[in-house]
C-alpha cells in the first residue's frame, strides 16, 4: 500500500535508486525503467527538501537510531565474514595437490548468489539491506546444496551457515528498526511550510513509483535487479498498510505533518 507511506519512509526508499551507485546503476540498466530516473531523481529531490530540518531529537528517536548504527556495524562485518570465508574456501580448493576444482567452483557459485554485487550491500541504505536479508533467506530455503556448502566451511564457532544466519537476522533487525524509526519522525515531525506542497508531491511519488512498479513486471532483468529495485518498498509499504485499518477500501491517511491526505487515487495492481 504505498498510499499509507509517510514522507520520511517515501524519502528513505527512493534514496538507493538515487543515491545508491550500485542500485542506480542497476536502475539505469533495466531499459523498462531508466526513461523513469530524471524524473524519480527530481521528485526525491523535492521531497527530501520539504521536510522539516533542524528538528531536535527525541531520546527515544536518539536511541532508535544508536540502535541501528549498532546493528548495521554487525550487519556490515557479518556479509564481509561470510564473503571472506567463502574465499578463503574457493582458493584453498585451488591450492589443493591436485586443485579440488569442484569444490572451488562451489565456493564462487556460492559467492555470486549471495553477493551478486560483490560488498555493495554494506554501503546500501538500511532498508535495502533489510530487503537483501529477505533475498538472502529465500535463496538459502529454494537451494539447499548452498546451505549445505555452507554448513561445511568451518569457522571459529561453529559454520558459515551458522554466521550467514545471523547475518540474515541482522539485515531483518535493520528492516524493523528503520520502520520504527519512520514511524516515530512521522509523530515527531513539525508543521511543514506548505501542506498543499506535500500532498501534490506524495501523489505524485506514488504515481512514479507505480508506473516503475508497472514496468517491472513486464521487465526482462534478473530476477534479484528487480527484487533489488524493489522489494525494500513492497516490504515497506506492506507494512504501512498494515498500520491503518483499509476494511472500507477507502481512508484518510494522515501524513508525518499533520494534513489529512485522501488516499483515493487510483494507483496500479503492482503498486498495491
Amino acid at each position: 500500500m504505498l498510499k499509507h507511506l509517510n514522507l520520511q519512509e517515501m524519502v528513505g526508499l527512493t534514496s538507493p535508486w538515487v543515491n545508491d551507485p550500485t542500485v542506480k546503476a542497476i536502475f539505469l540498466s533495466i531499459p523498462e525503467i531508466a526513461a523513469f530516473h530524471p524524473q524519480v531523481v527530481e521528485l526525491h529531490t523535492e521531497l527530501a527538501g520539504v521536510q522539516p530540518l533542524g528538528a531536535p531529537r527525541s531520546k527515544a528517536m536518539q536511541d532508535l537510531i544508536d540502535e541501528a548504527a549498532a546493528v548495521d556495524v554487525i550487519h556490515d562485518a557479518l556479509a564481509r565474514a561470510v564473503e571472506g570465508a567463502i574465499s578463503a574456501d574457493r582458493l584453498c580448493s585451488l591450492a589443493r595437490r591436485p586443485p579440488d576444482l569442484a569444490r572451488a567452483e562451489l565456493a564462487e557459485e556460492a559467492s555470486a548468489k549471495l553477493f551478486p554485487h560483490g560488498m555493495a550491500i554494506v554501503n546500501a541504505s538500511l532498508l535495502a539491506e533489510s530487503g537483501n536479508a529477505e533475498r538472502v533467506a529465500t535463496l538459502l530455503a529454494n537451494r539447499p546444496q548452498l546451505a549445505t556448502f555452507l554448513d561445511e566451511v568451518p569457522v571459529r564457532g561453529g559454520t558459515l551457515l551458522a554466521v550467514t544466519k545471523r547475518w540474515i537476522a541482522a539485515g531483518k533487525k535493520l528492516g524493523k528498526l528503520e520502520v520504527a524509526r519512520g514511524k516515530l519522525a512521522a509523530k515527531e515531525s513539525t508543521t511543514p511550510r506548505d501542506s498543499g506542497t506535500i500532498t501534490r508531491l506524495r501523489g505524485q511519488w506514488i504515481r512514479i513509483v507505480s508506473l516503475v512498479f508497472a514496468a517491472l513486471e513486464v521487465s526482462k532483468a534478473e530476477a534479484e535487479a528487480i527484487h533489488l529495485i524493489r522489494g525494500a518498498v513492497l516490504e515497506a509499504s506492506e507494512r504501512a498498510g498494515r498500520r491503518y485499518d483499509t476494511a472500507t477500501g477507502v481512508v484518510d491517511v494522515e501524513a508525518p505533518d499533520g494534513e489529512a491526505v485522501a488516499a483515493e487515487e487510483p494507483v496500479t495492481e503492482a503498486a498495491e
